[in-house]
C-alpha cells in the first residue's frame, strides 16, 4: 500500500514491502518513489530522508533539466517537435519533426509503434528461450518497465519504453521473456540473460539513469 508524504519541497510516494533496506527513487519525470520495510516507522522514514537530502536535492534538478518541453517528444532515443497539422490524414515523421493531424491521433500512433517494435524482440528471443508468449500488453505502466505471468504465459510492457533507445527495449523484452523460465531474480534467471545478452548490466544500468 503505498501513501503520499511530503518532505522540505518534495512530495514523495512510500511504500512498505517486504525488503531489507530502504530504496529511493527519482524517475525521469522528477517524481519520486520510496520503498520502506514493513517495520519503518514514519520517524525513521524522515532520518533516512534526511541523509540523502542533498542528494535528492541533486538527483531531481538533473531529473527537470532533462525533462523535454512540451512541443517535444522522444522516440526510440530520438528527440522530436510534435507540430499539429490538421488537415493531414495520418502521422508523418520527419527527420527531427512529426507532424500529426491532432494528439489521439499521435497517442494511436505511438502505441502502435511501440507495440511493433517490442514484438521484433519478442520474436527474436522467444524461440530462444523455448517458452511460448500467450499475450503480450502494451499500457500505460508508471513504476516499472515491464511484468510477466509466467503461469499464462503474459508479457506486459510499458508504453514509455518505447522512448528509449532500442537497446534497451531489447534488454526489458528479453528480461521479461525470461522471466517464463524462471519466475525470480535469482542467480540463475541472471545467468541465462547473460549467456544470451553479455553487456546486459550496461544496459541495465543505462536504463536505471535515463
Amino acid at each position: 500500500m503505498s501513501s503520499i508524504i511530503k518532505f522540505d519541497e518534495f512530495e514523495i510516494e512510500v511504500t512498505k514491502k517486504r525488503v531489507k533496506y530502504a530504496r529511493l527513487r527519482v524517475k525521469s519525470d522528477a517524481s519520486i518513489t520510496l520503498t520502506i520495510p514493513l517495520n519503518y516507522t514514519k520517524l525513521l522514514t524522515i532520518l533516512f530522508l534526511e541523509n540523502i537530502k542533498e542528494w535528492l536535492r541533486e538527483m531531481v534538478a538533473k531529473r527537470k533539466a532533462l525533462m523535454l518541453p512540451e512541443n517535444q517528444t522522444m522516440l526510440l532515443g530520438q528527440i522530436y517537435t510534435l507540430k499539429l497539422n490538421e488537415s493531414l490524414k495520418e502521422v508523418r515523421v520527419l527527420e527531427s519533426e512529426i507532424w500529426t493531424p491532432n494528439l489521439a491521433k499521435f497517442d494511436k500512433f505511438k502505441k502502435e509503434l511501440a507495440r511493433n517494435e517490442f514484438m521484433k524482440f519478442i520474436e527474436l528471443y522467444q524461440p530462444l528461450v523455448g517458452k511460448k508468449v500467450n499475450r503480450v500488453v502494451v499500457r500505460d505502466m508508471q513504476t516499472r518497465w515491464g511484468s510477466c505471468n509466467s503461469k499464462k504465459g503474459y508479457i506486459n510492457l510499458a508504453l514509455k519504453l518505447i522512448e528509449k533507445n532500442p537497446n534497451l527495449i531489447e534488454y526489458v523484452v528479453l528480461h521479461e521473456l525470461t522471466h517464463l523460465l524462471y519466475p525470480h531474480h535469482q542467480k540463475s534467471f541472471y545467468k541465462f540473460i547473460e549467456n544470451l545478452m553479455p553487456d546486459y548490466k550496461q544496459r541495465e544500468k543505462a536504463l536505471k539513469s535515463s
